[in-house]
């Protein structure tokens, strides 16, 4: 099987010759690999069966911002280094453009136009064995960006007339760029959005029930429009709305972290229903085990999925600390599961 098959088969609980496996890298650990490997070629040498990319976007705003700035779409202004493109290196917001609950005077910028996507038949073509996956626009995190995260928690709670008119704009903008990826080759689509804590929901589900699930369908019913997968991405504890996201469309969920939520419960609970991409400890194994921790909870976590719905993945972009022998640990026992199946 290629990846690509690999990785469907094993989201629509179809036959498979080994589950998928993927990796999230911040730029500090992609530079170990290519060391410890000696290739720039990642994607070869760790055999991620996913290959990714986002919308071309032209830059609005050309007003120039200071040295290590950018501004993005919306008009909020993040620092932001050369390293911040890669996972978990997303910089950090430096002003926003509402100061109140009012969207006076702020103009909504155009959704991405098809031109954004022309780049996509080739890279498909460029990558036809491997899962292709589009980074999708969200809501909740978009909304933060625009309001200060603090002042933005604040509407939720408060001024859930402006948190809607929000999301029916943003959710809006979703649609419009989503529909572009229909007949691109485009296998998934992962919209990111965190909603979790530690140990529970950023808000009471009934809030998110209320405030947000619904334009989230909206977004969700979008990618099933385009032939594509519903991935969603929320680090934290989201068990609570599990349900939820199976009922408005969702099939794979990311990270399932294992420090927040019970993998054996959301797996028994959940597994057949949402195939689960992560599970390997970020916050610990990863970063601070050893390479035979690694391969230990590795080889546990594909044991545990062995029916299929899930694929092998640090629980989040594996943090800057982490040794490049604990991925290829991960990379080694992943592989394994290619050759013991080849054995007659």
């Amino acid at each position: 099987m290629t990846p690509r098959e690999r990785v469907l088969a094993s989201i629509r609980r179809q036959p498979f010759d080994a589950l998928p496996w993927q990796f999230d890298l911040t730029s500090a650990v992609a530079a170990k690999l290519r060391q410890y490997y000696g290739t720039d070629d990642l994607q070869a040498a760790t055999g991620d069966h996913f290959i990714n990319t986002w919308p071309a976007i032209p830059d609005p705003n050309p007003e120039p911002v200071a040295p290590g700035h950018a501004r993005d779409e919306f008009g909020a202004v993040w620092q932001r280094e050369a390293r911040d493109r890669e996972y978990g290196d997303w910089g950090g917001l430096v002003s926003y453009p509402l100061h109140a609950p009012d969207f006076t005077g702020f103009r909504f910028p155009e959704a991405p136009t098809a031109a954004c996507f022309a780049h996509l038949p080739a890279f498909r073509r460029q990558h036809p064995d491997l899962f292709l996956m589009v980074h999708g626009p969200g809501l909740f995190e978009r909304a933060w960006a625009l309001c200060g995260f603090e002042n933005y928690l604040a509407y939720v709670a408060g001024e859930p007339q402006f948190v809607e008119e929000m999301n029916e704009r943003l959710a809006a903008y979703a649609c419009q760029t989503i529909r572009h990826l229909a007949g691109m080759g485009v296998d998934g689509i992962r919209i990111g959005d965190d909603w979790g804590l530690q140990k529970t929901l950023m808000m009471p589900p009934e809030t998110w029930r209320r405030l947000f699930k619904p334009y989230y369908r909206r977004i969700y019913d979008a990618v099933h429009a385009a032939g594509c997968v519903v991935m969603i991405h929320s680090c934290g504890n989201i068990t609570e709305i599990l349900p939820d996201l199976i009922e408005i469309g969702v099939a794979v969920v990311n990270p399932l972290q294992p420090e927040s939520m019970d993998v054996d419960y959301c797996q028994k609970t959940y597994g057949r229903s949402l195939t689960f991409w992560g599970g390997l400890g970020s916050q610990s194994t990863i970063p601070h085990g050893t390479a035979a921790d690694n391969r230990r909870e590795a080889r546990q976590m594909l044991k545990r999925f062995a029916s299929g719905g899930y694929i092998l993945a640090p629980a989040g972009a594996a943090p800057a600390e982490t040794p490049a022998e604990n991925i290829a640990a991960i990379v080694e026992v992943a592989r394994e599961q290619l050759q013991t199946n080849k054995k007659p």
